[in-house]
């Protein structure tokens, strides 16, 4: 079990780590990246009490309308390079071009 410090300290490097988020189309629940994927910056990230929040905005610049239905969390490597920290599979939400959601995720250590 984490001591409330160390949970706290686990969040902060987490916060750390995110550099943006990005959402996708597939919603397989064993995938391990993100299908047809948008990138966007993150708008805030902080911790509120035990819990690290990240706010980030969903939109979709193309022709017609789109289906999210993953959400992921994105840090950079050494040299760069876009990882993947965190994919969760969501509700769908329809995005048409032009519109534009904020969503937030919040995180917690148990």
């Amino acid at each position: 079990m984490f001591t409330a410090y160390a949970k706290r300290e686990l969040l902060k490097r987490l916060l750390d780590l995110v550099t943006e988020a990005g959402w996708g189309s597939s919603g397989a629940q064993n995938a391990t990246s993100l299908s047809n994927p948008v990138y966007t910056n993150l708008i805030s990230k902080r911790l509120e009490g035990d819990r690290a929040v990240l706010e980030y905005a969903l939109a979709w610049e193309g022709v017609g309308t789109r289906t999210l239905r993953e959400i992921g969390l994105f840090g950079r490597d050494a040299n760069g390079n876009r990882v993947l920290l965190y994919r969760r599979v969501r509700d769908p939400i329809d995005l048409e071009a032009g519109l534009t959601l904020i969503d937030r995720l919040e995180v917690t250590l148990e």
